[in-house]
């Protein structure tokens, strides 16, 4: 039996649920779909998404959500690519991608939601049903419930961030049950989803892998899953008030707005139903982690995973508050060791880049991609290309990204020095720091700060101050400051995106 599932006034009872997923997997049988086949999902935050994935995974289809914030090029690359049979998609969003569905691919149009289109701020007309694509809700109804035996599906297939080129395809082989079943206890585990009864709030968007599977989770092992269209912190609050919440998965970039919000607002909220706050994705700085520690509780679960291996390390609010910064320890079944550049590994507390071997690692791949896969293997280990080190008691580190790493003069610089140092200033808020090319050292360091609000910040005195703290080289050469730094939906600063800003703004010369 499925968990509630929740969406603005809407509601789905677990029956009712279990019920249109049945609809939904004789439905796709019906369509002609067959184990393997792809279905693309191209929605915003709504009951239809889990609907098809729970139906794609009982009739061995594999179901792949798609960024909706992609641009058409990249939506029609995902098709493609990932060679779909069907597209299950917004009203609105369809709109958009209509020119470039492949012929091949059949699609089902869905009304999006009030609640969606209210904070979105959509008008009636550019959500109206086109009229010339299978209508979701009718094709429902009309459907023959499943009473097939389950079909595991053979794989499972997530696009990561097309924000270094292409999106690519991780493909995970589903493997043995056993295998599976330790999967998806490591991912409860880290989630705090052994922790029950579990009244869940998913806040992040579905078409991320972390979000998604954590809603996934919550449906299969919870009482309640709320769907929050679009995250806000005020709201966030209230839902979690009115519907009793224990669980939630967030991005600390969520952190921040949740504690920008008025004293009298946090004072007032009681944060006693809370169990579990996990949150990963991106480095979250250690005053806002405590902050949120002394604000809701010893809740707050740290992970550090990603799309390609799965959960990596944990970390209770204990163990953080023992180890503040660190990323946690490894679950069993996974390794981790820290190689030096011709893949020899490095003793405890040495800095080197982070390797992981892990019990299900070793059944991915890349789509259509193999030689992507490359990139990441050294025999049976893997990395995602991090820096850190170990320390005594096992707990991870990490530091900083190897592709990041700017070569000054023949240093080594990592970014992540410079934001550590430039974070503990009073007048940031928040910071990020690339390499940018210079005539004299090869490269040199660029920072855009995000100031707290109401402040403005002085880029040559923050400049000077942070050279007095590091040195010449380890410093910005520019500083500039935004008022709101942009990110990805994953909760990331969008580096690149502001390395590729300033390098657009450079003369032909000085891009040299």
């Amino acid at each position: 039996m499925f968990a509630t599932l929740i969406s603005g006034d809407r509601s789905l009872d677990g029956s009712t649920l279990e019920q249109r997923v049945l609809h939904a997997a004789g439905g796709l049988v019906a369509l002609g779909l067959v184990p393997g086949d792809v279905i693309g999902i191209l929605m915003r935050n709504d009951f239809p998404v889990l609907e098809i994935t729970f139906a794609a995974q009982r009739t061995g289809i594999v179901a792949v959500p798609m960024n909706w914030h992609a641009n058409v090029e990249e939506i029609a690359f995902i098709l493609q690519d990932s060679q779909a049979k069907l597209l299950v998609a917004h009203a609105d969003l369809l709109k958009g991608v209509a020119s470039v569905l492949p012929s091949t691919c059949k699609v089902l149009e869905v009304a999006t939601p009030k609640e969606v289109q209210q904070v979105y701020r959509l008008t009636d007309a550019a959500c109206a049903l086109g009229g010339t694509a299978m209508n979701y809700e009718s094709w429902l109804q009309a459907s023959e419930p499943s009473k097939a035996e389950p079909v595991a599906a053979p794989v499972s297939l997530l696009y990561t961030s097309g924000t270094t080129g292409r999106p690519k395809g991780v493909m995970r082989a589903n493997g043995t049950p056993e295998v599976a079943a330790r999967f998806g206890l490591r991912v409860r585990v880290a989630h705090g989803q052994e922790d029950r009864p579990i009244r869940a709030i998913l806040t992040g968007p579905l078409y991320h892998s972390a979000p998604y599977v954590y809603a996934i989770n919550s449906l299969r092992f919870g009482e309640v899953l709320v769907l929050q269209p679009k995250f806000d912190a005020q709201g966030l609050l209230d839902l979690v008030k009115r519907h009793r919440l224990s669980h939630m998965h967030v991005v600390p970039t969520m952190f921040n707005r949740l504690l920008d919000l008025p004293p009298e607002r946090k004072a007032a909220f009681d944060p006693s139903t809370l169990r579990a706050v996990a949150h990963g994705a991106a480095m979250c700085p250690p005053e806002i982690k405590q902050a949120m520690i002394d604000w809701w509780g010893p809740v707050i679960i740290e992970y550090y995973a990603a799309t390609e291996i799965g959960v990596i390390t944990a970390s209770t609010s204990a163990q953080w508050l023992s180890h503040p910064g660190s990323a946690g320890k490894p679950p069993q079944g996974v390794e981790i060791a820290i190689m030096d550049d011709q893949g020899h590994p490095l003793p405890v507390g040495q800095t080197g880049e982070v390797f992981i071997k892990s019990d299900v690692a070793g059944l991915v791949t890349y789509h259509n991609r193999p030689e992507a896969l490359a990139e990441l293997l050294r025999d049976d280990w893997v990395t995602l290309g991090d820096i850190g080190h170990v320390d005594a008691e096992g707990f991870l580190w990490i530091s900083d990204r190897k592709k990041d790493m700017v070569n000054s003069g023949g240093v080594n610089i990592f970014p992540a020095e410079l934001e550590a140092a430039a974070l503990q200033l009073p007048d940031v808020r928040d910071c990020v720091a690339f390499g940018i090319p210079d005539r004299d050292l090869g490269e040199a360091l660029a920072m855009v700060v995000e100031p707290h609000n109401d402040t403005q910040v002085d880029p040559d005195a923050l400049r000077e101050t942070l050279k007095l703290k590091l040195g010449r080289l380890r410093a910005p050469k520019v500083v500039m400051s935004m008022a709101v730094l942009p990110r990805e939906d994953s909760g990331k600063i969008a580096r690149r995106k502001l390395k590729q800003l300033y390098l657009d703004s450079l003369p032909t010369s000085a891009k040299v």
